[in-house]
């Protein structure tokens, strides 16, 4: 009589004990084929596993993520390099206005769309300013602010045949040497959106005079925009007074500045 389990031959010392001898068998040929699979995957000395090949998939995988490691560096440099949308024209303290608008015309009849104005200058904001209203009327420029890049300057959109319709009512805000920018870009931005964000008018009408307060008013519709979440779009033209009969000088030349909520 033989045993079905391994085809094991019959212990008769064991045959007294019936159920138990039969079990102890069992536990025994069991432990046996646990210590001869684990043979497989163990270091025959000091019992310490050894790594087992990796499969074609998980070889290339490693592959790949050591080459991801080395071209992460070349990634990141070739990103601060990226090619301008539109050509762009730097503004330094020495740039002169009407310069820059023969600069901007000269782009604009061969054919490009729009121009960026990239001010180096903390210092020379109306030069920004002075320069797109001395645009030729003929191509019926306007200008946006950029939002500002990780190289933290002011960026200009200069436009050619683009000029949003405004409002037919659009309060005026005189603006003086004494004006806050931060109050002002806030005053502005109560006009177009409440205070939870819903639109109100379309445009509000900037008037001034001179080289500092033309910075002021800039730097004002920079911080509008960003508290209002709006793309503001703005035409500036000059407005000659025209002679006093009291006073033999000449009027003065004042600034214009139509913002619109696109």
């Amino acid at each position: 009589k033989s045993w079905s389990f391994l085809s094991m031959a019959k212990v008769p010392h064991l045959e007294r004990h019936g159920g138990a001898g039969r079990a102890l068998v069992l536990v025994v040929c069991l432990a046996a084929i646990g210590h001869l699979s684990s043979s497989f995957v163990q270091s025959p000395t000091f019992g310490g596993c050894v790594r087992t090949e990796l499969s074609s998939i998980s070889r290339r995988a490693e592959e790949v993520a050591a080459d991801a490691e080395v071209e992460a560096p070349e990634t990141a440099d070739a990103s601060s390099h990226m090619t301008p949308l539109f050509q762009e024209l730097n503004v330094t303290n020495s740039t002169d206005a009407r310069k820059l608008m023969g600069a901007m015309v000269a782009i604009f009849n061969a054919g490009e769309r729009a121009v960026d104005l990239v001010l180096l200058s903390a210092f020379n904001k109306s030069t920004l300013m002075y320069a797109i209203a001395e645009v030729p009327k003929q191509f019926e420029p306007s200008a946006q602010i950029q939002l500002r890049r990780r190289d933290r300057k002011m960026r200009v959109r200069v436009l050619q045949h683009f000029q949003p319709k405004p409002d037919p009512d659009a309060e005026v805000m005189r603006i003086s040497r004494q004006t806050n920018s931060t109050k002002l870009g806030s005053a502005i931005m109560s006009k177009f959106v409440d205070i939870i964000g819903n639109n109100l008018k379309r445009s509000v009408k900037l008037e001034f005079q001179g080289a500092a307060t033309a910075s002021i008013a800039i730097e004002a519709i920079e911080k509008a925009q960003h508290k209002a979440h709006r793309e503001f779009t703005w035409i500036a033209r000059k407005v000659y007074s025209p002679l006093d009969e009291d006073r033999p000088r000449p009027g003065g030349v004042k600034m214009e500045v139509m913002l619109v909520a696109t």
